[in-house]
């Protein structure tokens, strides 16, 4: 994996390309960061056509904008997360291709460690019941 920063227009432009021998796949990563709340960001796998844009813009420093665009798919998927309380984050995630939304609320607690709770809901077809999925880990000091 190489990683490097150069200027765009005084901008920091990140670019990060891995190879993976294993899988016999090439990425490459950029992301023009145009201020503290704005940022635009691509990845290529190259040979596969796979390529993805992503814009996220944060409102506030409490409620982030993530809409993308998958080449290799022709979708847009958007997110969007808030900031709720002090460390408790509400986000909602739709996939146009697969019509799937994810509704996740997480936290990380010094107290408590570290939890998520997700609903992932099939809109094909119509509303069904939710996957729901538990997360949590704690931290041990000895």
């Amino acid at each position: 994996m190489f990683m490097n920063t150069i200027k765009v227009s005084d901008k920091p432009l990140n670019l990060a390309y891995s190879h993976s021998l294993g899988d016999h796949k090439t990425v490459l990563d950029g992301t023009l960061v145009i201020d503290s709340d704005n940022k635009v960001s691509v990845n290529h796998v190259l040979g596969s056509g796979n390529c993805k844009f992503k814009y996220t813009y944060v409102h506030g420093g409490i409620t982030t904008f993530e809409p993308s665009y998958d080449l290799a798919k022709d979708s847009w998927d958007f997110a969007v997360s808030r900031k709720v309380y002090a460390d408790h984050v509400l986000r909602a995630a739709y996939q146009t291709s697969s019509q799937n939304l994810t509704v996740d609320w997480a936290t990380k607690s010094k107290l408590i460690g570290s939890y998520k709770v997700s609903a992932n809901f099939n809109l094909e077809g119509g509303l069904k019941v939710p996957k729901v999925t538990a997360e949590s880990t704690w931290d041990f000091e000895m």
